[in-house]
């Protein structure tokens, strides 16, 4: 029986939740003829929900299928329910588009958001028949790793067979032109030889062909790619369920603690005409009934007013909403919010990150606690009854003082007025490629010892507190070296999947896979030395690690930096290797 007669009649639709994410048949899905060509399946290591949400799946879909000698389908991890249900009757994880096995594509790319996915890319693996380890694959599809997670790829190196370092589109064309230049290697099991041609091209790092330096794959310029205008629209409910237009990529603010800042440097912005010329087709292809313009830091395009004042009389004939996924904590972000909502204020989010300016400095957020009350005062004025602030524990130099901080901060912020207020507190963890690289990283009873100075918080707001024991594991995750791959792979054996989701994370879980395999987890959450070899040196992002480490002798200083977009250049090093500049649109 063929899967999707499987599907079809064997009932297992009826058997478990949310049968709409196994069922295929989207619409803008790309169906072609198979024959001759290559084809690649982008998968994402979570379930159908998390992954239709991610556009950086759905840019590389569109841009590898509009190749006549690609054919790109995707694919996610079932959830378990399902998962039990393909095992009993021998059912591999297939294709959205054409209910085909993993096993039989030529490429197989996995994305890396997170690093608490990294055992659901080993269920991904072996529910779709692959071996775990690379080593172990001879005419398998080449897996190939992409996403923020690569900044340090050691961890899961023996799990893939290459990586790409940095922006997607700059080198999966390449890659895939050189796989089905040579198709017959992969076929032939001449594994080595194909890998070791991939290896020469920029922004791939091949593992099992010993450490070399890797520069990351770098777009100078957005504009140089069509917007999506006819991405997959699903039958179900998804995280991010709205059309949406990347209209910026990277960000300069510096924010210390902040991977994705430093990864996706410089800043590159779209223009504003073809922005506001793709905002119709988008909507007419997928029907949507609100749009967002998405970027690291929205409020930050250099266009955004005119941007939004000509998107606006658009969607308000068509009745389709407008969100802007950031909101900047001065009254020009609360202006713009209060001009885009709908006659139903949903709420606004800001993140002052810490309770005090002192620590504020330290990480490099540039904003005062005056313009943090200035702010929710005016979007109070204008009709704001819900506001949720982000905060962060454990930050370097942190004392019980800025913990008292966020207590008080959040404290004048009810006090202004507001019906609804939730904070929200997430545990730092020291990211590669960061100035915070060398930090330390704060163990779990320290961080509930800090809970319980801000469980004050519950007598005038909502408190939401980020599970430490998660945070601890993707510390480890994160700055781990390749020994650490023994411990993901231990960890999955023992029944860690969907890691990420509250109700299956197990931390003991965790600490026996590192405990068998005689690594302390302490051994990755301690401060390290400014000249350290550190697992992730050969992957260069363009950053500089004498600006890393300046940057973070400046926060212990507690000295600022400002964003060179409207500054002077802080030298990092982006410009300067890949001979480029930030793309800014001013109009």
């Amino acid at each position: 029986m063929d899967i999707y007669s499987w599907l079809v009649h064997s009932g297992v639709l009826s058997a478990v939740r949310k049968p709409s994410r196994y069922i295929g048949k989207e619409l803008n899905s790309v169906k072609k003829t198979p024959e001759g060509k290559l084809r690649v399946l982008l998968a994402f290591p979570d379930i159908y929900e998390i992954g239709m949400s991610h556009i950086g799946l759905k840019l590389l879909y569109d841009l590898l299928n509009r190749e006549n000698y690609v054919y790109a389908e995707r694919a996610y991890l079932p959830w378990k329910d399902m998962l039990a249900e393909m095992k009993k009757y021998g059912i591999p994880v297939y294709s959205m588009e054409s209910y085909t096995p993993v096993r039989e594509f030529h490429i197989l790319g996995i994305t890396l958001q997170y690093e608490l996915s990294y055992t659901n890319v080993l269920g991904l693996l072996e529910f779709s028949g692959i071996p775990l380890l690379q080593k172990d694959r001879s005419d398998e599809p080449l897996v190939v790793g992409g996403g923020p997670c690569t900044s340090n790829p050691e961890p899961m190196a023996d799990f893939f067979d290459l990586f790409v370092i940095g922006d997607g589109e700059a080198a999966i064309l390449e890659i895939a032109k050189l796989v089905h230049k040579n198709l017959e290697l992969l076929k032939a099991g001449r594994r080595r030889e194909l890998l070791s041609l991939l290896s020469r091209l920029p922004g791939v790092y091949v593992p099992s062909l010993g450490k070399r330096e890797v520069h990351k794959a770098l777009i100078k310029d957005l504009n140089d790619y069509e917007i999506m205008t006819s991405p997959v629209v699903p039958y179900m409910n998804v995280v991010h369920d709205r059309a949406v237009i990347e209209i910026m990529r990277g960000c300069n603010r510096g924010c210390r603690f902040c991977q994705a800042g430093m990864f996706y440097r410089p800043v590159r912005e779209r223009k504003l005409e073809e922005v506001l010329s793709s905002i119709e087709p988008l909507i007419e292809s997928t029907g949507y009934e609100e749009l967002s313009f998405l970027s690291l830091s929205t409020m930050d395009y250099t266009a955004v007013e005119k941007l939004t004042s000509g998107t606006l009389q658009y969607l308000q004939k068509e009745k389709v909403g407008l969100s802007l996924p950031s909101t900047r904590v001065d009254s020009f972000g609360v202006e713009m919010a209060t001009k885009i909502a709908s006659i139903r204020k949903t709420g606004l989010t800001f993140a002052p990150e810490a309770g005090t300016q002192r620590l504020r400095n330290v990480i490099n957020k540039n904003i005062t606690e005056k313009e943090v009350i200035e702010a929710i005062s005016s979007a109070i004025e204008r009709g704001w009854k819900r506001v949720k602030l982000y905060f962060m524990i454990g930050l370097p130099t942190e004392t019980e003082e800025d913990i008292e901080g966020i207590v008080e901060l959040s404290k004048k912020v009810k006090r202004l007025g507001l019906k609804y207020l939730t904070v929200s507190i997430s545990i730092f963890v020291p990211k590669p490629h960061t100035p915070f690289q060398y930090a330390r990283q704060i163990t779990p009873p320290e961080a509930r010892k800090k809970f319980a100075i801000l469980s004050k918080i519950k007598r005038f707001a909502t408190l939401q507190l980020h599970d430490p024991g998660k945070s601890y594991i993707e510390g480890a995750l994160s700055r781990g070296d390749r020994r650490v791959g023994e411990v993901i792979y231990r960890a999955y054996k023992a029944g860690s999947l969907f890691d990420e989701w509250g109700e299956e994370f197990r931390l003991s879980t965790w600490l026996k896979a590192f405990e068998a395999c005689g690594i302390d987890p302490e051994l990755y959450s301690r401060e390290k030395r400014p000249d350290e070899k550190l697992p992730w040196d050969h992957i260069s992002l363009g950053i500089t690690r004498e600006f890393l480490y300046r940057e973070y002798q400046k926060a212990l200083k507690e000295e600022t930096t400002q964003d060179c977009r409207w500054d002077r250049c802080t030298l990092c090093g982006v410009c300067q290797e890949y001979r480029t500049f930030n793309v800014l649109n001013r109009v």
